[in-house]
């Protein structure tokens, strides 16, 4: 997998995995010390392919990558492929930093104006470069009005991402409700079936 994040490694084998995949997951880490790429694409999508073309030219095998985040209404989509960078002046914020400036800036304003949307793409190369699968899904909801229990290290925005159908935020979701509610899950479904026909 197209990822030297050993947190989104264990996320996306736990949960291809869990989805039929019997195959071994292995990061980017295990084949040396390879150089990160630059994500200088404008979408998610595009940093995806990007990561996946890179990684599978430069190991010689089939890459899966994703690119993800959040995108906030009221703040024109950001922070979006920035991550971390949606202070004033695309500074880059701690998880504390990042939670507080999201949440002063929604303060006082009714639902409508609250919406975030949590959005991954996907994207499979094989060893030449060629993107041979594609998949996105976008997990809508609202920034809560108040920081929920829990907060996730590296995720500090699923902290304050409220599901207004189960009253609780992304963040405190039980291991069964994140099983019915993830976006990745969605398209781990899908991307199984896909591999299963491919090979």
């Amino acid at each position: 997998m197209g990822t030297s994040n050993p947190g989104k490694l264990s996320e996306w084998s736990k949960i291809l995995q869990e989805e039929g995949f019997r195959g071994e997951i292995v990061g980017v880490s295990g084949f040396g010390d390879i150089e990160d790429p630059d994500e200088t694409g404008e979408t998610f999508d595009e940093n995806a392919r990007h990561k996946a073309t890179y990684y599978a030219k430069l190991i010689g095998e089939y890459i899966l990558s994703e690119d993800g985040g959040y995108e906030v209404d009221v703040l024109d989509g950001a922070p979006g492929v920035h991550s971390k960078r949606v202070l004033p002046g695309g500074k880059e914020g701690t998880d504390e930093q990042l939670i507080e400036y999201v949440l002063e800036k929604v303060k006082g304003l009714p639902a409508d104006k609250r919406g975030v949307s949590l959005t991954v793409a996907a994207a499979v190369s094989d060893p030449e470069g060629n993107i041979v699968y594609e998949d996105k899904e976008e997990f809508r909801g609202l920034i809560s009005n108040q920081r929920g229990s829990r907060l996730i290290p590296g995720y500090p925005f699923r902290t304050i991402h409220y599901l207004p159908d189960i009253g609780k935020t992304y963040a405190d979701l039980t291991p069964e409700e994140h099983k019915k509610y993830s976006h990745k899950r969605k398209i781990a479904k899908r991307l199984v079936k896909f591999l299963l026909e491919y090979i």
